[in-house]
């Protein structure tokens, strides 16, 4: 179909649904998350309203072993049970961090040290995933396990003590839940390069892992962390030359092969005390814009969750939070919610009205599906050929963007 179509109609387009083994539950449709630690009690039940109030559909949680598992085979239950109770309440997804080992469970530091036993780890991941299975809808394997704050072992400790045997546990205690990793951290110094511990995950255990996690910031605002997710670099080919000059995220999984595992940015923000309240909104409105605002531009990345969603209160900790530590508001949160509120996830531009979908399809069989798309903005759209349901883009506008 070639006609161009005004804004404000809607259009009826033939998609080709073509059906694949899939593991998404359908709590992932909001793009938008937000860090909450573990909070608990009133503070909890604060903190999820606010996330809520700014259409934030997921939370991502500290779901750590030494908390439930102080001492070996005594599970203590009461933080996450309330958690995953008061958010699934409020319709809110749990992303759920798995790490933290019990002092009891490692010869080196607790927190950080490798399991002594691997038995032990796996019983405390298939004790989670059982326990709050079809409830918890995604499940990440360590926090930035390329810092030694975090992880005192190797890469392949990592991937073949962690990534591996908790992926495995947590397929069996719950097949539609998704297994998330390696969660790194944006880091090129001190043996922590992300590129180094990305790329060699991908190679060795891209059969378990569902979404690729990862953390990046950047002081110079949205541009920064864009550019560091999808710029097209000098050497971003060859890995031989990456200590030179870094590659982008896209770059490592094309070079990986891997570059059809949906990306989910779990951490990302700013500290208002470093740039402003006023930067770290823009800063963050411009980002969301960056990926989700312009028709799905650069939707290869699914999800983004903001770091943090409120302020440590301590002394020297830099400001991360959407809210102050008395729980006002900053300036983030309004132009958050302001900019979540257009609706998720192309907010300038088409939004699904209806679809005829079948309730069921056979892997690899190909279905035509008739979907409704209402235009939001002001740009005129056409259809492209070739898309198909869950590509990045059902349209493309051939107009100028409005908002």
């Amino acid at each position: 179909m070639s006609r161009p179509l005004r804004a404000g109609v809607a259009l009826a387009i033939a998609l080709l649904v073509a059906a694949t083994p899939g593991r998404a539950g359908a709590g992932e449709a909001s793009p938008y998350g937000v860090n909450a630690h573990a909070p608990a009690g009133d503070d909890l039940r604060l903190l999820l309203d606010r996330a809520q109030e700014a259409r934030l559909g997921w939370i991502r949680v500290d779901f750590l072993w030494s908390i439930v598992e102080p001492s070996r085979g005594k599970r203590e239950w009461a933080l996450y049970d309330e958690i995953v109770r008061e958010a699934r309440a409020r319709g809110v997804e749990i992303y759920a961090s798995l790490g933290g080992t019990p002092a009891w469970a490692t010869d080196g530091p607790p927190g950080s040290g490798v399991p002594r036993d691997v038995a032990d780890w796996r019983a405390f991941v298939s004790g989670s995933a059982r326990r709050y299975r079809g409830r918890v809808k995604a499940w990440g394997v360590w926090n930035e396990p390329n810092l030694s704050a975090f992880w005192a072992g190797t890469r392949a400790q990592y991937l073949d003590l962690l990534l591996r045997p908790a992926a495995e546990e947590i397929r069996k205690a719950d097949p539609d839940a998704l297994v998330c990793g390696p969660e790194l951290a944006h880091l090129t110094s001190g043996g922590a390069s992300w590129y180094d511990w990305l790329l060699e995950s991908m190679r060795r255990a891209r059969d378990v892992i569902d979404v690729v996690t990862h953390h990046v910031y950047d002081r110079d605002g949205n541009g920064g962390v864009t550019r560091k997710l999808d710029a097209a670099t000098t050497f971003g080919g060859d890995p031989r030359f990456w200590n030179l000059v870094a590659p982008s995220v896209r770059e490592v999984l094309r070079y990986a092969g891997a570059d059809d595992r949906p990306v989910w940015l779990t951490e990302t923000g700013w500290a208002s005390d470093e740039v402003g309240e006023a930067s770290q909104s823009d800063f963050l409105v411009g980002l969301l814009g960056d990926w989700f605002g312009r028709a799905g531009k650069r939707s290869w990345v699914k999800k983004v969750f903001v770091y943090e969603l409120v302020d440590d209160g301590s002394a020297g900790v830099p400001k991360w939070g959407l809210l102050r530590p008395d729980r006002t508001p900053k300036a983030a949160f309004a132009g958050l919610s302001t900019f979540t509120s257009a609706g998720p996830p192309y907010a300038d531009e088409a939004a699904p009205a209806s679809a005829a979908v079948p309730g069921q399809v056979a892997s690899g069989v190909a279905v035509p599906v008739t979907a409704t798309l209402r235009i939001r903005g002001r740009s005129t759209w056409t259809r492209e050929a070739g898309h198909v349901l869950a590509s990045p883009v059902p349209a493309s506008p051939t107009g100028p963007p409005g908002r």
